[in-house]
């Protein structure tokens, strides 16, 4: 097991319900397209690297986390989801630059933020889980 799917399954297992973690976020700022390309292409591909591992822990079926892309317009976006719960990273193109942000009801509201990097994204997983109130009933045991 990663050391994810062990934070996750601990939160999963815990008799209590736990806090959800704030992931890192930042101001969206403007970024030179191709660096705004990379760093979307890079929380993609950990996303859904985290969403199947999430997926072996989360011992119901019906709430596991989903990884979905939207294709087309001026945005590259995906949405995780978990139960009722979403969360929509997203690279916005426009001119020779780019702006990254992340929506979700969870998430605090105000000025535009996007996550600080790829290593915020386990605690935004891990946020979405909790906010969606899922619970192991047993012990997760993977190799």
């Amino acid at each position: 097991m990663t050391f994810f799917m062990h934070r996750l399954a601990e939160v999963l297992g815990a008799p209590e319900p736990q806090e959800a973690p704030q992931p890192a976020l930042r101001p969206a700022l403007p970024l030179a397209r191709n660096e705004g390309t990379d760093r979307q292409v890079a929380l993609r591909s950990l996303a859904e690297q985290l969403v199947c591992e999430a997926n072996a822990v989360i011992e119901d079926p019906d709430s596991h986390l989903s990884l979905d892309d939207e294709l087309g317009g001026e945005d590259l976006a995906f949405t995780i989801t978990c139960r009722d719960h979403r969360a929509r990273v997203s690279t916005h193109y426009t001119g020779g630059r780019t702006v990254g942000r992340i929506l979700s009801a969870d998430l605090p509201q105000g000025e535009p933020q996007e996550l600080v990097g790829p290593e915020s994204l386990p605690d935004l997983l891990v946020r979405l889980v909790v906010a969606a109130g899922l619970h192991n009933d047993r012990q997760v045991h993977i190799s």
